[in-house]
C-alpha cells in the first residue's frame, strides 16, 4: 500500500474542508478502487457538494465545492455506472445533464 493512501483515498494533497464526508462515502463503495483529490481553485459563491464532470478511462471526475473553493476529485473504478448510481441514490451528486444517459449501463 502506498504511503499516501488511506481507505482508498490518496492523501498526498490537502482536501477542501467540508468534502471529507463525501470522500468517505466514495471510499466505502466496493466498486471504487481509489479516490484522488486533485487541484484546489478559489471560487466565489456558497455552492457546496459534488457535481459530476465527465467519464475518464479509469473512472470519472467530480468537482467538490465548499465555501470559497472547488477541488477536482478523480474516482478510479471499473464500474463507473454502478458508482454514479450509488452516488445519485445517496444524494451525494445531483442529477445532471452531464451524467451519462444510463449510468448503470456504463462499464
Amino acid at each position: 500500500m502506498s504511503k499516501y493512501r488511506r481507505d482508498k483515498i490518496k492523501r498526498q494533497h490537502h482536501v477542501v474542508p467540508g468534502l471529507e464526508e463525501g470522500l468517505a462515502v466514495l471510499s466505502g463503495l466496493a466498486a471504487v478502487d481509489g479516490v484522488i483529490p486533485g487541484i484546489i481553485r478559489p471560487k466565489s459563491g456558497g455552492t457546496r457538494g459534488y457535481t459530476f464532470q465527465y467519464l475518464t478511462q479509469s473512472g470519472f471526475k467530480l468537482i467538490g465545492r465548499s465555501s470559497g473553493a472547488a477541488q477536482e476529485i478523480f474516482v478510479i473504478t471499473q464500474r463507473p455506472g454502478l458508482v454514479l448510481t450509488a452516488l445519485l441514490e445517496a444524494h451525494i451528486i445531483p442529477s445532471s445533464p452531464n451524467l451519462p444517459d444510463s449510468p448503470q449501463d456504463q462499464i
